[in-house]
């Protein structure tokens, strides 16, 4: 090989791993970046709830284990000895933007009250930069505050994560008593989705943000629903089988359809007669009926 070849083979080498250590550093100083996104999907100040929806909310403030301030919401139920969803939403938005008020009124119509956070960093909460051990925090901070503010026994706390929403609410459920668990569009976690998003990319080894839903469901003693829309194009549907298969009994799986956010819109009927019987069994203290194994995609 000619000299001048190999210097031109050398610069190309040069530029290739120089590229690859951008893009590497690229991912990891922007981690939190991609990983929250408070102002998308009408993000920013929260909304009172629509008042076609006919529902009497109240804001709720309280503060998290690191002194943050935290600003959520809440939908009591006509009856005071309801079952009460702690509801963890995903990465895009607040409690009250996008699809959640009617989300909020198709589950008080079951009979729930509902209490929804805003993590750090969203909503009117206080704007410190998230992460997963603040997140983690803020839902412990719900879950505290429904024990010992309204003195709601766990034996009436339904812990609810949809995807994002999901690590805290897997993380809350292991260190936590309660009636029940259901996670919606979840994923395996943060490094497992990355790396299929970024294939060439070190992200198990880059990633700081983990949410370990898969490491830690088996972990999870109360009963569990899993639910994950087949055509959800934003966390495969592969994730959900296998947090399913990894899950330990009681358990409960359901297979939707309409995509990632609008399951419970597109596919109601089936959406609901499921949260509708899984809540109902946990009020009555019946057992979870056992599903079988997702077929794989």
């Amino acid at each position: 090989m000619s000299p001048i070849v190999r210097r031109g083979v050398m610069t190309v080498v040069a530029l290739v791993v120089l590229g690859y250590g951008v893009a590497a550093a690229y991912l990891r100083l922007n981690e939190t970046n991609l990983v929250y996104e408070p102002r998308e999907l009408g993000g920013g100040a929260v909304r009172p709830l629509p008042d076609s929806l006919h529902l009497v909310s109240e804001r709720l403030s309280l503060v998290s284990g690191d002194g943050t301030s935290l600003s959520g919401i809440v939908i009591p139920a006509a009856d005071t000895a309801a079952q009460w969803l702690l509801y963890l939403h995903g990465n895009a938005g607040n409690v009250t933007s996008s699809l959640l008020p009617p989300f909020y009124a198709r589950v008080h119509a079951l009979g729930l009250s509902i209490a929804a956070i805003d993590y750090r960093g969203y909503g009117d909460s206080e704007a410190r930069r998230p992460s997963e051990t603040g997140v983690n925090a803020d839902a412990r901070a719900l879950y505290d505050w429904l024990r010992t503010v309204k003195r709601v026994p766990s034996s009436r706390i339904i812990i609810y994560g949809h995807s994002l929403g999901a690590g805290p609410a897997t993380d809350l459920a292991l260190r936590s008593e309660a009636s029940g668990l259901i996670i919606e569009g979840a994923f395996t976690s943060i490094p497992d989705r990355g790396a299929e998003i970024y294939p060439w990319l070190p992200v198990h080894w880059l990633a700081t943000q983990r949410f370990a839903n898969l490491d830690k469901i088996g972990h999870v003693a109360m009963p569990k629903l899993v639910m994950h829309a087949r055509d959800d194009s934003i966390i495969p549907y592969a994730h959900g089988q296998r947090l399913f298969a990894a899950a330990r009994a009681p358990k409960q799986w359901v297979e939707l359809s309409g995509g990632h956010m609008r399951a419970f819109l597109d596919d109601s009927a089936h959406f609901w007669s499921h949260v509708g019987e899984f809540t109902r069994r946990l009020r009555a203290d019946l057992p979870v009926g056992e599903s079988p194994l997702p077929p794989a995609r």
